[in-house]
C-alpha cells in the first residue's frame, strides 16, 4: 500500500472515498465526470512509468530478490484492484463512457503485471 501511495494517491484516495458510493444516489453530490477525467488522463499518461519505478525501488530495497518480487506483485494486484473500481465507478457515471478512450484495458495492466512477476 505504501508502495503504491508515492505514485497513485489520488486514484487510492478517490477509489477509498467515492468509488464504492452509487454515484447516482450518494448521500453527497454525486461522482461527475468532470471528478474523474483527470485521475483517469494522468492514470493513462503514466501508469507504466511508475510501475517500472516502483519494479527499480523494489529492487534496490530488498537485498532478497524473491521478498521484493513478491511485494512488487502484491502492490501490482492491489493496483489492479484499485483501477478496477474506478473503471466500475465509471460505469455507473452519466456520460463516463466519454472517458472509455482514455482508460486502460485492465488487460494492458495485467499484462505488465505479468511481465514483472516473472521471476530468474
Amino acid at each position: 500500500e505504501e508502495l503504491l501511495q508515492e505514485h497513485f494517491n489520488d486514484l487510492i484516495k478517490f477509489v477509498k472515498a467515492k468509488a464504492s458510493e452509487d454515484p447516482t444516489s450518494g448521500p453527497d453530490k454525486p461522482i461527475t465526470v468532470a471528478e474523474v477525467e483527470p485521475l483517469v488522463k494522468d492514470f493513462a499518461s503514466r501508469w507504466k512509468a511508475a510501475i517500472e519505478l516502483m519494479h527499480k525501488d523494489v529492487i534496490t530495497s530488498f537485498s532478497n530478490f524473491l521478498c521484493g518480487m513478491e511485494i512488487l506483485r502484491a502492490a501490482l494486484t492491489q493496483l489492479l484492484l484499485y483501477y478496477t473500481r474506478l473503471s466500475d465507478s465509471i460505469k455507473r457515471i452519466p456520460g463516463g463512457s466519454a472517458l472509455n478512450k482514455d482508460l486502460v484495458s485492465i488487460s494492458s495492466i495485467m499484462y505488465e503485471i505479468r511481465k514483472y512477476s516473472r521471476t530468474f
